[in-house]
Order: C-alpha cells, then sequence, then structure tokens
C-alpha cells in the first residue's frame, strides 16, 4: 500500500505554475497540488472539504506573500514558524540551505491584501511579523482541528518599500474568485504612472515562482 501523499497547495494556479510544469517533468506520484482560492473564507472552506476525506501525511501552504520586514526582497522565502508545525519545523531546519535566500518567522493573515508602503511599515511595527498574505492562518487552523502535520512558506512577491501598484478591488472580484481584466486595464488607463511599476511588479513574480520552487523541491525530498 503506498503512504498517504502529501498535499501542496496555493491560492491560484498562477502561484503553483512552475511547480506543476517541474512536477509534470519529474512525476512525483505522492504529491497532490490543490488550489484553495484567494482569501481567508474560500481557503477555510476549501481545505477543510479537502480534509474531510483521506488525510494526507503532511500538507504544505505555499504561495505568494507581500513583506513586511524591510530586509526581504522580492522572490525571498519566509517559513512560517508561527503556523507550521514544530515536528516539521525541525525537519526543515535540518534542511541545507539552498541558494535562494530564506528565513524562519512569523506569517499573518489578512482579509485584504496589505497594499501601501505605510500600511506595511504600520504592521511591522505592531506585530514583528516577516510576511503577510489571505490564506495561511485558516489553512493552519484548519490543519489542527484535522491533526494534518502543517508547513507554510511563501514567496515575497512584493516587499516592504513597494506598494502594489493596483489596488486589490481593481483587478480581483474575490466574491467571484475571479481576475477583474477590465478592471484592470481601465485603472492602469486612468493611472498611466502605474504602468511601469505593475510591469515591474509581474516581471518579479516568475524568479519568485522559481525560488518557491526550487525550495519546495529540497524540502520535500526531506520529508517524503
Amino acid at each position: 500500500m503506498s503512504p498517504p501523499p502529501i498535499f501542496v497547495t496555493f491560492a491560484l494556479p498562477e502561484e503553483s505554475r512552475d511547480f506543476r510544469k517541474a512536477i509534470d517533468q519529474q512525476p512525483q506520484p505522492n504529491i497532490r497540488v490543490e488550489h484553495f482560492g484567494v482569501g481567508p473564507a474560500m481557503a477555510a472552506k476549501r481545505v477543510n472539504s479537502l480534509l474531510a476525506g483521506p488525510k494526507p501525511r503532511l500538507l504544505v501552504c505555499a504561495g505568494f506573500a507581500g513583506g513586511l520586514d524591510p530586509k526581504l526582497r522580492s522572490g525571498d522565502l519566509v517559513v512560517a514558524e508561527n503556523l507550521s508545525s514544530p515536528e516539521v519545523l525541525d525537519r526543515v531546519r535540518m534542511v541545507v540551505p539552498v541558494a535562494t535566500p530564506f528565513v524562519f518567522g512569523s506569517i499573518l493573515s489578512r482579509t485584504l491584501p496589505v497594499e501601501s508602503v505605510a500600511d506595511k511599515a504600520a504592521l511591522f511595527r505592531e506585530t514583528g511579523a516577516f510576511a503577510v498574505d489571505m490564506e495561511s492562518e485558516a489553512v493552519a487552523a484548519a490543519c489542527r482541528a484535522a491533526g494534518v502535520p502543517l508547513l507554510v512558506v511563501r514567496t515575497i512577491s512584493d516587499p516592504a518599500d513597494a506598494a502594489l501598484p493596483v489596488p486589490f478591488g481593481d483587478w480581483f472580484d474575490l466574491e467571484g474568485q475571479r481576475p477583474r481584466i477590465p478592471g484592470l486595464l481601465q485603472y492602469l488607463a486612468t493611472h498611466p504612472s502605474h504602468i511601469f511599476p505593475f510591469a515591474k511588479f509581474v516581471r518579479g513574480l516568475a524568479p519568485a515562482r522559481q525560488a518557491l520552487t526550487k525550495f519546495l523541491f529540497q524540502v520535500l525530498e526531506t520529508l517524503k
């Protein structure tokens, strides 16, 4: 009998693209990729539904996050000490460091993105957290309730000194769980000074995904 699988979860397929491509090239029969959607409500609904079935031996919650610690740059990795299971953290600490920087620290979740530099700085002063996302705390709560070991790792998409170039509500429909392409284009058309920051943000997502994929493969080799 094969062992229970490892679930590697992301909010959106955009975040998992490189990891899924790598899985296709190097088949990993005991690794299953899942997408929970954006925001704590959708993540909680989907992770609880998933964990109501046969339990994985490990769940990895991965994806993008906003940086709060000013030392972190785009593509840096944060392993959540406050959300990951202690026994999983102990094993991850034994992994030989990879070339891409990663740190252990706290990750917070909020119902909406923390968009401005000022709001990021205020949240960092208030909490000392390294990064912020929208789903990890909901996933962690579900894993604790189900007794499923958890690893939370996020790659920085927007560092602390960079505001999100397009307001979240203009480009994403949270209730419908889909991008608002017309809203994105309209915002950029009426705020042309944001076009270059938006292009820079999008360019930074590819190396961030690559860093996350490299880290996940190395860590999963030790946790399988």
